[in-house]
């Protein structure tokens, strides 16, 4: 069975589809692994980037195959096809509240692993408290039922202010393992490519390897 994993947070805005898009891209790439990106978002971002890309890449295939579904259908989606790929992202939408988006939060309960951005201001860390206490009912019901599952936090946008320091310990202090290596406030980050790895570039590869070799590390893909 292939990896299931998602970059997610309650709260819209910190980065979850344009983080998705560069770790797929680079995974696919750089370690060969056959990867499928599923959105969720009634938006469709990822689909809809994907089809601006193509009249710039007509002779390429895309590094990854994203498919546009309904959260009430992935566990039947899954069901059917996640033995044809190594790696499935969920590309997971954003949640107004746990109460009213019932379907959405069960996609969490398909995951392997999340791995949550966090943004360096005390509103989007406060805001991330209640998503870090459902990562661990998650966690404890996967142990229940003998699944591995694990969360990790990472700071996104990252320009050196003092909030971004205290925003990686507070949330650690909530109980959110946090990686050692964040993603920089870039503009080289904000617009990802589905049929090209931002590690094609020096520039690239000098900002997102690290990042990228220790998520590549905690998924145990060499």
């Amino acid at each position: 069975m292939p990896q299931i994993i998602s970059i997610a947070n309650q709260k819209g805005g910190v980065g979850k589809s344009t983080i998705t898009i560069l770790l797929a891209t680079a995974i696919a790439k750089y370690t060969k692994k056959k990867v499928l990106i599923l959105d969720t978002d009634v938006q469709g971002s990822i689909t809809n980037w994907l089809e601006s890309e193509k009249n710039k890449f007509e002779d390429q295939a895309a590094l990854v195959e994203v498919e546009y579904i309904e959260a009430s259908r992935v566990e039947r989606f899954l069901k059917r096809n996640a033995t044809d790929y190594d790696l499935i992202f969920i590309d997971i939408p954003r949640m107004t509240s746990f109460q009213k988006d019932a379907a959405i939060l069960m996609l969490l309960y398909m995951c392997d692993m999340v791995f949550i951005p966090v943004i360096g201001s005390q509103i989007d860390v406060l805001s991330t408290n209640t998503f870090i206490g459902y990562m661990q009912e998650v966690k404890e019901y996967r142990k229940e039922l003998e699944y591995d599952f694990d969360f990790y936090g990472f700071v996104n946008k990252d320009n050196r202010r003092k909030d971004n320091e205290m925003a990686k310990d507070v949330v650690q202090q909530m109980g959110l393992p946090v990686l050692d290596n964040n993603l920089k406030d870039l503009k080289l980050f904000t617009s990802p490519s589905l049929f090209e790895s931002i590690m094609d570039t020096a520039e690239g590869r000098r900002r997102f390897e690290p990042f990228f070799k220790e998520v590549c590390k905690k998924l145990k893909i060499k």
